[in-house]
């Protein structure tokens, strides 16, 4: 269980989130719609209480990361364990591409993750993902217990916090800031209107 509540927003767009390509551990670039979304964001951020910004190195959330910090001035660093999870041989797949390796991979009959498909070849296992991503918002959350903290970072990472907190898999889309809030044992996630 994390400790307290916090801010989460997903990198903003590249060329293989606009393709449908599992980008992972792959360190691809923001494009265009991708900073411009960065820069909107600032809207919806600019007047939330926010006292530290901890990013995912890859270059598509350090980025986002840097142009909202552009405007919001606040102590920013990178955390290694909050990189998106590797995928092996799914990287630069098409959605369609990767349902038919998932159908060989189950064929084959290759146990079932938590997520309820088998870890592809190459890949780093849900559960291992799972435990890098809690581990380092857990440390990053225990720096302070009143710091407002906002992490910016992958996809993934957003559907094994909430699948783990609250029990769906809901997407996130780019850019699109949320509160994980936490009420005693309770979590909750509130997207952020602008303006705040």
């Amino acid at each position: 269980m994390l400790p307290r509540s916090f801010l989460f927003v997903r990198h903003g767009e590249t060329d293989w989130n606009r393709n449908g390509l599992l980008q992972g551990f792959t360190d691809i670039p923001l494009n265009e719609t991708g900073r411009a979304q960065a820069r909107d964001a600032i809207n919806v951020l600019r007047d939330h209480p926010i006292d530290r910004i901890v990013a995912s190195p890859l270059q598509r959330a350090r980025h986002t990361a840097e142009i909202i910090n552009e405007a919001l001035q606040k102590p920013l660093s990178f955390c290694e364990g909050l990189r998106e999870r590797h995928f092996g041989i799914l990287e630069g797949k098409t959605y369609d591409e990767m349902d038919r390796l998932r159908a060989e991979l189950t064929a084959q009959g290759l146990p079932l993750e938590e997520s309820g498909y088998p870890c592809p070849p190459e890949a780093e296992t849900y559960a291992d993902f799972k435990a890098r991503i809690f581990v380092s918002i857990n440390r990053e959350l225990s720096c302070s217990k009143t710091e407002k903290v906002m992490f910016v970072c992958h996809g993934g990472v957003y559907r094994v916090l909430r699948r783990s907190l609250i029990g769906d898999i809901e997407h996130s889309p780019n850019v699109k800031p949320f509160i994980f809030e936490r009420d005693n044992d309770n979590w909750q996630v509130l997207a952020m209107a602008q303006p705040v």
